[in-house]
């Protein structure tokens, strides 16, 4: 009996399999040296935080892409092109977990990023290059172009992972407003369009605050603790 528990306890303590988090990088978003390291800081720093076990890995490929952005190139060529991959029908590996692609595309420009179960496509491959590593770079920020792409990659990731928007959050810090990564910059959309994306009150408690008379707008880079519990 002793040796039966034993068993069982040595198998409860054993390691979770870990989520993997695929990454593949258009021709153009390629060319940027530091966005390898980026990515994988800054998703490391907000799943580290949210799941047991995280692993980000880069495919050894670039993917083509006729167009960097754009409804067609993120939410229909990409997906397919993962669906393909998963029955040998394109030169791609996918993974059970995430397969996240990463564009030059404008993040200006919607839509900037697309998500459904286990696949999610970003643009701002250039903006996300120009961040400081994710080690030198406070959890919450100005905003700014380049960390509005950043926090797009982790609300894009964070929907292939099962969370929605109304897993994310929004507060006050004096006179500035922190937006969290699932409601990124739909705090500060158009009335019809956060009301569309957001509605009026959070899973996580509370009504989403007015982003107009706040002086300032910042990022936070980390899930809250409601979206980290709706992670798969």
């Amino acid at each position: 009996m002793a040796l039966s528990l034993g068993v069982v306890g040595s198998r409860t303590a054993s390691a979770p399999e870990p989520v993997v988090v695929r990454v593949w990088f258009s021709e153009s978003a390629a060319t940027h040296d530091a966005l390898a390291d980026r990515v994988e800081g800054y998703l490391g720093a907000a799943l580290d935080e949210a799941l047991d076990a995280v692993e980000t890995e880069f495919a050894p490929s670039t993917v083509a892409l006729p167009h960097e952005g754009g409804k067609e190139s993120l939410g229909i060529d990409w997906p397919v092109t993962v669906a393909e991959g998963l029955v040998g029908m394109a030169e791609i590996d996918p993974v059970g977990d995430v397969n996240l692609l990463v564009t030059d595309g404008d993040p200006r420009r919607q839509p900037a990023g697309y998500a459904r179960p286990r696949v999610a496509a970003v643009t701002g491959g250039a903006y996300i290059a120009r961040m400081t590593p994710a080690g030198e770079t406070p959890p919450v920020v100005p905003y700014s172009i380049p960390a509005a792409a950043t926090q797009l990659l982790l609300h894009e990731v964070g929907h292939a992972l099962g969370a929605t928007h109304s897993h994310g959050s929004a507060r006050r810090e004096g006179d500035a407003l922190v937006a969290s990564p699932m409601v990124g910059s739909y705090l500060w959309a158009s009335e019809r369009v956060r009301q569309r994306h957001l509605g009026d009150e959070s899973a996580c408690g509370g009504p989403f605050p007015s982003g107009d008379d706040a002086s300032e707008r910042r990022l936070g880079l980390r899930y809250t603790d409601c979206a980290a519990g709706a992670l798969e």
